[in-house]
């Protein structure tokens, strides 16, 4: 054999092993990607699943908000029913006015400790006009921004204006 015939040959064995060099680093490619496409469909499942369970969740927590809130009203609406039927009694009595007098100011002092019970508070109205709880409806003569008369009184639930006071201030001119 001459060199040619044997540089041939070495040539076809090199590109052989090249070659199959190549389908092998293909085929691990191919397991590689077989493998990360799993992965990938397993990570879009779970997250897939968690969105589902959030959802539910976010439904689960409104829904037991309702009930809460619905719990809290009925609570809330029987404690108002006693008053009610305190107030149709006075209503249906016959008696003399001092007497209905009476009755009615009891039943305000039950109706003001309800309201006290369920954090409700009045908001003051001794001192200077506050607009974040107080709505001026007038202004008259005096010491600049002091509270006049009260018009209607305003209410805090905790921290929060239920209803603002109706007010007249003072504006000096």
């Amino acid at each position: 054999m001459d060199k040619e015939e044997r540089s041939s040959e070495s040539g076809e064995a090199t590109e052989l092993s090249d070659s199959e060099s190549l389908k092998a680093q293909l085929e691990s490619v191919k397991e590689e990607l077989t493998r990360q496409t799993a992965l990938a469909n397993d990570y879009l499942d779970t997250a897939r699943r968690v969105q589902a369970e959030f959802e539910n969740y976010k439904k689960r927590v409104a829904k037991e908000k309702e009930q809460i809130i619905s719990c809290a009203n009925e609570r809330l609406l029987c404690d108002i029913l006693i008053i009610y039927d305190d107030l149709q009694r006075a209503l249906e009595a016959k008696c003399e006015a001092d007497e209905l007098r009476e009755g009615v100011s009891k039943i305000h002092t039950n109706m003001a400790a309800l309201l006290e019970e369920n954090g409700i508070r009045e908001i003051p109205t001794d001192g200077k006009f506050d607009p974040s709880c107080q709505e001026a409806l007038a202004t008259g003569e005096g010491e600049d921004g002091c509270i006049l008369e009260v018009y209607q009184t305003g209410y805090f639930l905790g921290n929060k204006v239920l209803r603002t006071s109706k007010v007249k201030v003072a504006r000096s001119e």
